[in-house]
């Protein structure tokens, strides 16, 4: 592992720490900087070290991982523009949706190694996906050290750049949606007089969503295939997902996730790619 620097100490930031603490890297090979300084310390407690400025966050490490939100993008590689840093060695991985390879380059005023990722909040616990990218001058062995940077919180997807816009509505917005779906299914089932625990309501749906996905993975069935397996001529499930075709939910979660890539595509627009 080289050093690693994160430019941003939030939930995600941290997140990322965490799993690379229990993978067993040094905390000594990575730096904190953040303008809230109770997150840096909180991150400080396990070892890991601060940083006093932008300035000397970036001279740190080789990796400079990009953590901030969105909309603090240019006000951050301005600065960091600015300082007049030699960036010729550095690797910068950015987080963040919609903000193309090209454009952190341009941001920083000079051709720079960039690796592009979009996680999901499930790497918060060890479970991520996260979709990774390079741009060309992110050499072979750069790459595959920051995506052991992500593997260390979940699974990692190799695609070109051109597919990190559309993957958001696959991972990293899709966590919502699950939630919306167990949050209805629960909310329905008490609705109709289901004399349950709350929590125990909540993590017996939780547990077979979980236990579904396992078993579509395991199965070598196709999730079509497994529909027809639990559905009976007649009986309790055909009744349901026959509301859900003449519903066309299909259809419905079709839209929602091409709003999804088209908001990614708008935001990469606003930042100049």
């Amino acid at each position: 592992m080289k050093t690693i620097t994160f430019i941003g100490a939030g939930n995600m930031a941290s997140a990322i720490i965490g799993g690379l603490l229990a993978s067993g890297c040094d905390p000594k090979l990575i730096t904190v900087y953040d303008k809230m300084e109770d997150k840096v310390n909180t991150l400080c407690e396990k070892g890991v070290n601060a940083a006093s400025s932008i300035t000397t966050a970036c001279e740190a490490s080789e990796f400079i991982l990009l953590a901030v939100k969105p909309q603090n993008f240019s006000e951050l590689l301005s600065e960091i523009k600015e300082s007049g840093m030699d960036l010729s060695k550095n690797v910068f991985i950015s987080i963040a949706a919609g903000i193309s390879t090209d454009a952190i380059s341009t941001m920083l005023g000079r051709e720079t190694a960039v690796v592009r990722v979009m996680p999901n909040t499930p790497l918060q616990i060890g479970k991520g996906v996260s979709a990774v990218c390079r741009n060309s001058l992110v050499s072979d062995e750069d790459f595959e050290l920051a995506c052991s940077v992500f593997e260390c919180s979940g699974m990692i997807m190799k695609l070109d750049e051109s597919q990190l816009n559309t993957v958001i509505c696959a991972n990293g917005s899709s966590p919502a949606y699950f939630y919306h779906f167990i949050d209805a299914v629960v909310k329905s089932a008490k609705a109709q007089g289901l004399e349950c625990d709350d929590r125990t309501l909540l993590e017996a749906v939780c547990k077979t969503v979980i236990g579904s996905a396992e078993m579509l993975l395991a199965s070598g069935k196709t999730a079509e295939e497994l529909v027809r397996a639990v559905t009976s001529p007649k009986g309790t499930t055909e009744r349901a997902m026959n509301v859900f075709y003449e519903e066309n939910v299909a259809d419905t979660i079709d839209r929602a996730m091409r709003a999804c890539t088209a908001r990614a595509e708008e935001m990469a627009q606003e930042f100049g790619k």
